[in-house]
């Protein structure tokens, strides 16, 4: 069970990578082509470590110190990824900056949100009221502000769902890898 845990997460990761390719000039080309890059890019990492390894004792401080090196990276990739998605509209630069600390706030709220449901036993539905109106910010974000910059609303709401879910995803597996302890 461990191990198609570990597969769909590695997909549902390579999906997040794969979706930078939708903020491009051609989505589909760029969602495949992100696809397609970091499948080798993961696949040749893999196949390299696997015929250089040996079975030696890895210092599990080293161990420590690259997953929250990846967890650092990752969380980055999350908080950028707005700004990627919305690099097509040309937006100024303190619009840019202001989204990158909206990113920020949402991210904290989600871990606030989510400690509550973890921990406290009659903040449960605090934390979860918490997530829906986190959940709301980037579609009431869309139809007011960016939809002046698209075509029409979809697109709007279209850029910015694919923007909190890779902010979700990428912030999600980068806290995971920054706090584990093995």
């Amino acid at each position: 069970m461990k191990k198609i845990i570990s597969i769909i997460g590695w997909i549902v990761l390579l999906l997040a990578f794969a979706a930078l390719g939708l903020s491009s000039d051609d989505p589909t080309f760029g969602f495949f082509f992100y696809l397609a890059f970091f499948t080798a890019t993961f696949a040749l990492v893999y196949l390299y470590v696997k015929k250089h390894q040996r079975r030696t004792e890895i210092d599990p401080k080293k161990i420590v110190l690259v997953y929250k090196i990846s967890g650092i990276v990752l969380l980055l990739a999350g908080l950028f990824s707005p700004i990627i998605a919305l690099k097509k509209i040309g937006l100024p630069i303190l619009p840019n900056i202001l989204i990158f600390l909206a990113t920020i706030i949402l991210v904290g709220l989600g871990i606030l949100a989510i400690t509550l449901i973890n921990d406290e036993k009659h903040k449960k539905i605090l934390g979860y009221v918490l997530l829906i109106l986190i959940a709301i910010v980037p579609a009431v974000f869309a139809i007011t502000f960016l939809s002046t910059y698209f075509p029409n609303a979809y697109n709007a709401l279209g850029t910015s769902y694919w923007s909190i879910v890779a902010v979700s995803v990428f912030a999600w597996w980068g806290f995971s890898l920054y706090f584990k302890k093995d």
